[in-house]
């Protein structure tokens, strides 16, 4: 789980691939649940399902979405 590829790294396989992925789908739908969100990934490729929950971290650190736990929403809070 690299934030920075290097080498080695395949590109798609990055917090930062998979957090750009999931940015485009929730910001054109506003609001998403997580298991949206997996089936979204996982039909995009396979591989990078386990690298979700770093994605949307990295997401809520940059103030780019919140979490409401009430209704299991992640929801586009970003400009």
């Amino acid at each position: 789980m690299l934030l920075k590829p290097n080498k080695n790294a395949n590109p798609d396989l990055t917090v930062m691939a998979v957090s750009s992925f999931l940015l485009k789908r929730i910001k054109k739908n506003r609001l998403e649940t997580i298991t949206e969100l997996k089936l979204a990934l996982l039909d995009n490729d396979k591989n990078s399902t386990s690298l979700i929950e770093p994605a949307l971290e990295f997401l809520f650190l940059l103030g780019l979405i919140e979490y409401h736990t009430k209704n299991d929403l992640i929801e586009y809070t970003g400009p």
